[in-house]
């Protein structure tokens, strides 16, 4: 019979997506059949003709799973559905969908990773939260907390790790702590995971904070911002750690340009001179606001350097904004992500103990 393992997180973009991919994917590597459903979805997207998650689709692919798209998540909370439920209309046992799913799941798998929803508030209303889940399907759960910086010594992961233990008492089989500043590292080790563990925590991983994982990609901002591109159309890959905005005059940005690196510089199409100084440093992409195309000398050097430059509608606020909204939930979809944050795994994250009190052998 196939262990459940249910992967949450008490706030939204805590890693809770990487980690059931990387956890999937650790197991496959130990020989164990891994099964993955994320059972319910907030996130609707069309493919095909069918409603599904695509986070969900990317770990299915990433896992080599034959499981068809839309039925990694059987519940996929659209307007209409949730209109149903207020309007209570709703012809579906939506909690009985998803045990059938769970079971189907299992067949023929070792273990099945189920992804929760993006915090542990999500889905009262159409009673699926978090607490319904793991009683309805009589799973445990392992819960994702990440460090906020602007919380004093790390207490708010504390916090929300004792947080979880108080919503999900003895389904709560550990946590994971997430997103830690490398300064930070040995007072979470060394003082946070004892706290922890005398209250009845167990702690299977503090992961450093690595900014090139939630670094965005050439291809995300061109598809955020529907881009036109102008050079660098095979640079979709490519990755952008910074944001840098060319507002001001050249001698106050350099020193800017010069400190951050794989950045993306937003200037508008007429600053010739912000955007020659942004290619002589290590800048990947060039976004130029209100539709003003640059002169063919930029083009020209951009393309010898290996720099995507983008031309948008947007002014450089709402260009920078729309972009901003993006980083820290961007999934791993890039080789070189995948494989550091693995390797990120290999070193911090104790699977051998998981894989034990899952009851794997």
């Amino acid at each position: 019979m196939a262990k459940n393992l249910y992967i949450t997180s008490v706030n939204t973009f805590s890693g809770k997506t990487a980690l059931s991919l990387g956890i999937g994917l650790r197991m496959q590597a130990a020989g164990f059949k891994v099964g993955y459903l994320k059972p319910v979805s907030t996130q609707p997207y069309e493919a095909g003709g069918r409603i599904l998650d695509e986070d969900a689709d990317f770990v299915r692919r990433t896992l080599g799973l034959e499981t068809p798209p839309w039925e990694l998540s059987p519940v996929i909370i659209t307007t209409k559905l949730l209109n149903a439920v207020l309007d209570g209309t709703l012809e579906r046992d939506l909690t009985q969908d998803i045990k059938d799913a769970c079971q189907k799941a299992a067949e023929n798998n070792d273990v099945v990773i189920l992804e929760g929803g993006a915090t542990m508030r999500e889905g009262y209303t159409v009673g699926l939260n978090t607490l319904s889940m793991v009683e309805h399907l009589d799973v445990v759960a392992l819960s994702v907390v990440s460090f906020s910086e602007g919380c004093l010594a790390g207490m708010c992961a504390l916090d929300d790790a004792l947080s979880a233990k108080r919503r999900l008492a003895d389904k709560l089989l550990g946590v994971v702590i997430n997103a830690v500043p490398r300064g930070r590292l040995h007072f979470m080790k060394e003082k946070g995971v004892p706290f922890l563990e005398k209250a009845g925590i167990k702690v299977y991983g503090v992961l450093p904070h690595d900014p090139y994982l939630r670094a965005l990609s050439v291809g995300e901002i061109i598809d955020a911002l529907e881009a036109k591109v102008l050079t660098g159309a095979h640079l979709r890959e490519r990755i952008v750690e910074h944001l840098s905005v060319g507002a001001m005059s050249v001698e106050a940005a350099l020193p800017r340009f010069r400190r951050q690196l794989n950045k993306a510089v937003f200037t508008g199409g007429d600053r010739t001179d912000i955007q020659a100084a942004a290619l002589e440093t290590s800048t990947t992409c060039l976004v130029l606001t209100g539709n003003l195309q640059p002169s063919a000398t930029i083009l020209k050097r951009a393309e010898e350097l290996g720099v995507a430059v983008l031309l948008v509608p947007d002014n450089t606020l709402e260009a920078v904004e729309s972009v901003e909204r993006l980083f820290g939930r961007t999934s791993l979809g890039q080789p070189e992500k995948m494989s550091r944050f693995q390797a990120m795994l290999a070193e911090h994250f104790d699977y051998d103990a998981l894989v034990k009190d899952l009851g794997l052998s």
